[in-house]
């Protein structure tokens, strides 16, 4: 039954209790009925007490179902606070656990799981509490209808008894003091019911705004799970990245390492072989002057043997203190001998510094120009102009004249491409994508990507094209891979390039290779059958080179302004080579 229901039986009860509608005015009864009505009031007024008794009895059932309610209610606000603390004490280990980076997440699940079973075990027990007090409702309208059977009751056998009215004048006064006591009651009553309903109906509401809450709680919860699960998946994504790049510098090192005890051997293998020379060049040098002594020696016996037998000899040889001119002549020529020996050292070290000279790149400071791009990497210089890669800004074409920028090439659809070296080809221009180890290959007017071949290492570096194949260098090999007519294909042959170990540019010039390696050490090879023969080898200037491109007479290079300046500059060179 609901509460309007309720209401309106309560009213009528109190109208059927203050007379109010009650019964229909009865007629004056005569009197020889007055004995009997006497005894209907009597028995009314038993009735009337029972039923007063009994709905004392319902009113203190009501209240102590009051107070178990609002018992209950403060149980509930009790739980309600504890889901909130221990919201806060997930949501702060929460915390905790991402500044950890993930690594009890595990927990925290299960403590979200226990959560959620303790708050779907609260629900049930509010749901359990709503239906206890849906059925003592129920219990209260039965016995409602009860109490309404019996008034029914009353009333036939008051229309029975209304004989008996003469005895209700008697006990009028103390009936009118009772009905007054009842009334009050009844207000008291009526006055608690009322604010029992108004809390009943506060109660609903904050049990919807709890609701509401608990709702927005397990939102926000799953909101968190969420990021939690995306931060989590970055993390891992940087990690792996992390672990490969790792991995790749391990695996550079231990090239490094290989390299330069390979160095270390072959440099103590050189020592030796120059020690053992200058000992065998000693003991060249002792023997000839060995046998000088011995010559000389036999040419004193041979003119002893002269002036034993009388034979004059020119003036030359002989003089009045023999001796002593022949020791000054055989020093002559000994001092004669050394100064030949020595003239002989002097022109071979000069002719060797005479070719050393001529085997060297010769370049001549012509122009600077500072660069607006931050971070550099590749150099190419074509018929249409000076083509530069940047990490950030991709491949851009400058005038040479004025050096202004002509255009940019956007980047490819796809994935994003992060230039290093540049290799200008016919078809177009070859680029190192560092971001996703590949050559990519892109034309010179709208920048489309129309070849792409995967580097041959994890580390590569430099690009060169001689005229009819791409040339590519990985650091953690240490060798240079050479592709055929077919990139796709893979690479066709290696060389390896002694004194290489990384490489910052490389370039095909007139049928040679150029390098320039992390050291800023420029060498130039030539191909033979047997590989790569060094030509020359040479320190580039007192700064680092990041690129350079030569061609007819000019070297074109990419360095840092200064230490204290900071930023790039594009330098030019005249250039003098001989073959």
């Amino acid at each position: 039954m609901e509460s309007k229901d309720i209401d309106r039986h309560l009213n009528d009860l109190w109208k059927k209790v203050s007379g109010s509608e009650y019964v229909p005015e009865a007629q004056p009864l005569p009197p020889d009925i007055r004995q009997g009505s006497m005894d209907t009031l009597r028995l009314l007024r038993d009735n009337f007490s029972k039923a007063e008794g009994e709905w004392r009895a319902l009113l203190a059932g009501k209240d102590a179902q009051l107070r178990d309610l609002t018992a209950q209610l403060e149980e509930t606000k009790a739980h309600l606070s504890e889901i909130k603390q221990h919201y806060q004490e997930a949501r702060e280990k929460s915390l905790n656990e991402e500044l950890s980076v993930a690594l009890n997440l595990e927990e925290s699940r299960k403590l979200l799981d226990t959560q959620k079973k303790n708050h779907a075990r609260e629900i049930a027990l509010l749901r359990e509490l709503l239906e206890r007090t849906k059925v003592e409702m129920v219990s209260l309208q039965g016995r409602v209808e009860a109490v309404r059977s019996e008034r029914d009751a009353a009333r036939e056998k008051f229309s029975a008894l209304a004989a008996e009215k003469r005895d209700l004048d008697d006990a009028k006064a103390g009936l009118d003091a009772r009905l007054a006591d009842s009334k009050e009651a009844v207000e008291k009553t009526l006055a608690e019911l009322l604010s029992e309903r108004k809390n009943r109906r506060d109660d609903a509401a904050k049990m919807k705004d709890l609701e509401g809450q608990v709702k927005d709680l397990t939102g926000r919860l799953d909101a968190a799970k969420a990021n939690w699960d995306a931060e989590r998946t970055q993390w891992r994504e940087l990690w792996d990245r992390e672990r490969s790049v790792w991995e790749t510098h391990r695996q550079e090192f231990a090239v490094w390492e290989e390299r330069l005890r390979s160095e270390r051997e072959a440099w103590t293998l050189k020592m030796r072989e120059a020690e053992s020379k200058g000992v065998e060049n000693a003991a060249g040098l002792a023997n000839v002057l060995k046998e000088s002594s011995q010559w000389s020696e036999k040419v004193t016996q041979v003119l002893k043997l002269y002036a034993l037998k009388g034979v004059e000899l020119p003036s030359v040889f002989v003089s009045a203190a023999p001796d002593q001119k022949f020791m000054g002549a055989r020093k002559s020529v000994t001092r004669a001998l050394a100064i030949g020996l020595a003239g002989l050292l002097l022109l071979s070290v000069a002719g060797w510094q005479a070719w050393a000279w001529r085997a060297k790149v010769h370049y001549k400071l012509l122009a600077t120009v500072p660069l607006d791009l931050p971070n550099p990497a590749g150099l190419a210089v074509t018929k249409d102009g000076i083509w530069l890669a940047d990490w950030n800004r991709g491949l851009s074409l400058k005038d040479l004249k004025d050096y202004s920028t002509l255009r940019a090439l956007p980047q490819p659809a796809g994935l994003p491409l992060r230039p290093g070296a540049l290799a200008p080809s016919d078809a177009g221009l070859w680029t190192l994508d560092l971001a996703q180890l590949r050559y990519a290959r892109q034309g010179y007017k709208d920048g489309a990507l129309t070849d792409s071949v995967k580097t041959p290492g994890p580390a590569p570096q430099g690009a060169a094209w001689d005229g009819y194949g791409l040339w590519a260098f990985d650091a953690s090999s240490g060798l240079l891979y050479k592709y055929g007519l077919d990139p796709a294909a893979g690479a066709a042959a290696t060389y390896t390039l002694d004194g290489v170990k990384s490489l910052a540019c490389m370039q095909w010039v007139d049928g040679q290779l150029w390098t320039l390696d992390g050291k800023n050490t420029l060498r130039r090879y030539a191909l033979t059958e047997g590989g790569f023969e060094l030509l020359s080898s040479q320190p580039f200037g007192k700064r680092a080179a990041l690129a350079f491109w030569a061609e007819a007479g000019t070297l074109w290079t990419i360095e840092k302004a200064g230490a204290l300046g900071g930023g790039y500059e594009l330098k030019r060179y005249s250039l003098k080579t001989y073959k």
